[in-house]
């Protein structure tokens, strides 16, 4: 077993990991970036394995100090940092050590629908009293409308679903003018499913020496909506970064930076999953949001955060 020290090690190269460890090395940091997976070849300013799962996480009086990961066709490692970077995806080994319970958010209830007015454009979102409403094109002239609605909806969903979605459409105007005329598609595709909305947001976000980022820390319900998962990931991977460049350089204390980062990164949550719809109903485009984010400073931080977003 070897031992090798850096400033952070980050598990996972994908938006969220890999955003996360351009930032932090841009500053000077020594980073090395883990991946499963192939992975990216080149990570400037830092040190990229492929191949290499993170299986545990080494803890010492309460704090994390390093990461032991599995390289393939290797003997297992252990990679002493200060501070490990978890952004493995909801399946991680190691988000355990951190994460506590996460659950649903609520009920999503939907169906493709055709329409003699032609197909939707999209996918867009919008809001009304019980949540929010998807829809999105669905291929062969077809739109898919879904609606997530509270938990404490769920038992009147899973009695009626077909009222119940009727019943919603009815008070959220821009999918009703979008149905009018419309009838449920034939078959498979035309069945009102009910289902768990996977979005969830883990217990904690952050323990001494060790944050989660990407789906390691949250998430949102994918379908049909890829590009909100993408959205959050950047913005939680620029904030662990910001947080972890004040620990390293001493400017900043790590239980108020890691604890800001966390409550920051939990109202880009709730922006994204609730509120965050612009007023014509059109979804947030990729990258950064402008706004409720620590902006990056001038200089290779900056510069590795426009290189990280464009991937």
């Amino acid at each position: 077993m070897s031992s090798e020290p850096y400033d952070v090690v980050v598990a996972g190269a994908g938006p969220a990991g890999l955003l996360t460890a351009a930032l932090v090395a841009g500053r000077g940091h020594r980073v090395l970036l883990l991946e499963r997976d192939p992975g990216p070849g080149v990570l400037p300013g830092g040190v990229v394995r492929k191949r290499s799962t993170a299986v545990n996480v080494v803890i010492e009086d309460e704090r994390v100090t390093g990461l032991r990961h599995l390289p393939q066709g290797e003997p297992a490692r252990t990679v002493r940092a200060r501070c490990v970077v978890d952004a493995s995806g909801g399946d991680s080994l190691v988000r355990r050590h951190v994460a506590g319970a996460h659950g649903s958010s609520g009920l999503a209830v939907y169906a493709c629908f055709r329409a003699d007015t032609g197909r939707a454009e999209g996918p867009r979102r919008f809001p009304f009293g019980n949540g929010w409403f998807w829809t999105a094109p669905a291929g062969d002239g077809l739109t898919q409308v879904g609606a997530v609605v509270r938990p404490d909806l769920a038992d009147r969903v899973r009695t009626d679903p077909e009222g119940t979605l009727s019943g919603f459409v009815e008070t959220c105007p821009p999918v009703r003018d979008l149905l009018a005329g419309a009838v449920r598609a034939a078959g498979g595709p035309g069945r009102i499913r009910v289902r768990p909305h996977w979005s969830y947001a883990d217990h904690r976000l952050w323990r001494p020496g060790m944050l989660l980022v990407g789906d390691a820390a949250c998430a949102v319900g994918a379908q049909p909506l890829p590009s909100l998962g993408t959205h959050l990931a950047c913005r939680g991977a620029g904030l662990a970064a910001r947080a972890l460049d004040g620990f390293l350089r001493g400017t900043a204390d790590e239980a108020e930076a890691f604890a800001e980062f966390e409550r920051r990164y939990r109202e880009a949550y709730g922006s994204v999953l609730h509120d965050s719809v612009p007023r014509d109903g059109i979804l947030p485009g990729e990258g950064l949001h402008p706004e409720g984010t620590f902006p990056p400073p001038p200089g290779p931080f900056a510069g590795a955060a426009r290189a990280g977003v464009s991937r």
